[in-house]
């Protein structure tokens, strides 16, 4: 009888150890309103719900634990596991990563292109496994808008002299400075400030970011159409999440394509209500004609040749993924 009791009893310890909880850590620089925010804390309780609690999470918000900078250099040390910076951010790791960031580069139709979007996750995975992390798929940021704080820009001329806030690294700061403009890369936390004191005259962000960080001290904003659709990659801790049971990697990854898929839907409609939103408030807001978006495409084009010519085959690889999802 005690033999059968203790044998029992073992069984149930094995079988209790099998299942372990398993706790994601995501942190993120941006506000917990604004956009991808709501949908981590959506995947959160979603991958909670799907696994009945054995898969758990944490979320820190506006720069509680990391910036998107220190967060993805964190990844590996167990501190964070998951990380939905700007794409631009990927270039700590590896230069050509920075084709996520061209100028007219990236469009709609591409990233909603379930074929386009999986090939590119894994294009872009493959220069990141040397330092350990992967992309399991890109979220929308926003079509990005320059928003100003006492100038109301409606040619391209009109961004000389201005020191403007951007989103990318290398490929946007050399675009910026072609446009005779003053670029100056910093965290969307420390937009507010940096305007209200003059630091910045404008910054390149989202709708989102106009609404819940810049507010009304921004009075301007303006749109070039197609000049920069920002992206957001959800870059995970390679070795922690290959270490999961497959059950749960496959419910982590089943639950970010449907919320990805969702996503890109939402905020397109969601950032033409941030806009009208800060219009009713009494700010301006132009889309400039397409004459001024293509001057602006042509000298960004320029800008971007040495980079181009660089990182050719991660070019070229981006090229070979459109003509095989959507045969142009």
């Amino acid at each position: 009888m005690k033999k059968t009791l203790l044998a029992a009893l073992v069984a149930l310890g094995l079988s209790s150890a099998s299942v372990q909880a398993v706790e994601i850590i995501i942190t993120s620089e941006i506000p917990v309103t604004t956009n991808p925010s709501p949908y981590i804390v959506q995947f959160l309780e979603e991958i909670e719900r799907r696994t009945q609690g054995e898969v758990t999470g944490k979320y820190f918000a506006a720069s509680q634990l990391y910036n998107d900078r220190d967060a993805l250099a964190a990844l590996g040390t167990g501190a964070v596991h998951m990380v939905w910076p700007v794409a631009s951010r990927l270039e700590l790791f590896d230069t050509r990563t920075g084709v996520l960031s061209l100028p007219f580069g990236l469009t709609e139709e591409q990233m909603t292109n379930e074929c386009f979007a999986k090939g590119l996750a894994e294009e872009m995975s493959s220069y990141l496994e040397p330092a350990g992390v992967e992309i399991l798929g890109f979220l929308r940021t926003a079509e990005l808008i320059f928003l100003m704080r006492n100038k109301d820009v409606a040619s391209v001329a009109d961004l000389r002299r201005q020191k403007i806030r951007v989103v990318g690294g290398r490929v946007m700061l050399d675009a910026m400075r072609a446009v005779e403009a003053s670029p100056i890369s910093m965290a969307a936390s420390e937009m507010s400030v940096a305007i209200a004191q003059g630091a910045i005259d404008g910054a390149m962000t989202s709708p989102a970011g106009w609404v819940d960080v810049l507010g009304t001290s921004a009075k301007y904003g303006v749109l070039f159409p197609g000049m920069s659709l920002a992206t957001s990659p959800v870059v995970v801790d390679k070795a922690w999440f290959d270490g999961l049971d497959d059950k749960h990697r496959v419910a982590v990854r089943e639950v970010l394509d449907s919320i990805i898929e969702r996503q890109w839907k939402e905020t397109v409609a969601k950032d033409k209500e941030l806009v009208a939103q800060m219009v009713a408030q009494g700010s301006q807001y132009r889309v400039v004609d397409q004459a001024e978006a293509d001057r602006l495409r042509a000298v960004f084009h320029e800008a971007s040749a040495d980079f181009v010519k660089d990182n050719a085959d991660a070019v070229a690889a981006l090229e070979r993924l459109d003509a095989s999802c959507l045969g142009r």
